[in-house]
């Protein structure tokens, strides 16, 4: 069995259960059977049942399951528009159902079930299921404004999604030896790449698909930049931010900085002030803070 999980946690965690897991599937890898799980984000789960339908073979059972919360009961409508239900069921507020992969699917018509990318203005492209999909972030360009007068040397973007900040650094480029991109989730690191390729960034820049909160970064550096995530699902959880803030401040050099953005309503400034010898609270905006912290 092949699991397909691009979020790089929960890719730990299978791999660590004996799973064998990868996070994109080789072009072309293909199977008797598959499941999928839904996700939160309606239009990656209509991505990888359509990715589903060109890799089961025909006649091959296709088995989706889902939380009722999620809108398995819609989904399964929107499926039940390109194949056949055979049938399903519901319990503890989940559902199941089930079809076999119709003979007749083209792979044009399975090319047009995948949602379109979105271009945003500058010559980015984002896809469904990743953070700010379809737009820039709005904290992550308030503390674009800031960039120019503390990003400097080796610098190192965490969580860095589809590359807007790192985008913004190039701006910078004289005085950056080389920006490190940190990102759990595979496609958007992907979508990253590709963004920062079509830019022509004319220093180092390098891609690496991790977990902040639970593996070690291996760099040291002048400048760490980075918009936290701070929900765990549906619920609000401080300790993401706090552990992205643990591993800006264990990985900068003495005198190096922290640049980052958080939602106004988020309690950080003791964790900042306990690891960083100054904290400077830069601007207070549109529901955000930026802060300056030096190691």
């Amino acid at each position: 069995m092949t699991c397909l999980q691009p979020w790089r946690p929960d890719w730990l965690a299978l791999q660590k259960e004996g799973f064998h897991a990868e996070p994109r599937l080789a072009t072309d890898r293909n199977f008797s059977g598959g499941l999928l799980l839904l996700g939160k984000h309606r239009g990656r789960n209509e991505a990888w049942f359509a990715q589903l339908l060109a890799r089961v073979q025909p006649g091959g059972w296709i088995v989706v399951s889902g939380d009722k919360k999620l809108g398995i009961d819609s989904f399964r409508k929107w499926a039940g528009n390109i194949a056949e239900i055979s049938d399903r069921m519901s319990k503890n507020h989940a559902v199941v159902f089930w079809l076999r992969r119709p003979d007749d699917l083209d792979e044009a018509f399975i090319a047009d079930l995948k949602p379109l990318a979105a271009d945003i203005e500058g010559g980015f492209r984002t896809e469904p299921g990743m953070f700010s999909h379809g737009a820039i972030d709005k904290g992550s360009a308030l503390l674009a404004r800031h960039m120019e007068k503390i990003v400097f040397g080796n610098v190192a973007d965490l969580g860095a999604g589809w590359g807007y900040l790192a985008a913004q650094c190039l701006k910078y480029a004289d005085w950056i030896k080389n920006i490190d991109l940190y990102e759990a989730d595979y496609e958007a690191l992907e979508a990253a790449r590709g963004n920062l390729e079509r830019l022509g960034a004319s220093i180092p820049i390098s891609f690496n698909w991790f977990d902040v909160t639970s593996e070690k970064i291996a760099g040291i550096y002048d400048t760490v930049i980075m918009n936290p995530p701070f929900h765990e699902g549906r619920v609000t959880d401080v300790s993401l931010g706090q552990s992205f803030i643990a591993a800006a401040a264990s990985r900068l050099k003495p005198g190096g900085r922290l640049l980052m953005v958080a939602n106004r309503q988020l309690p950080y400034e003791l964790t900042l002030k306990g690891l960083f010898k100054t904290v400077t609270l830069l601007e207070e905006a549109e529901g955000f803070k930026i802060f300056d912290a030096k190691k």
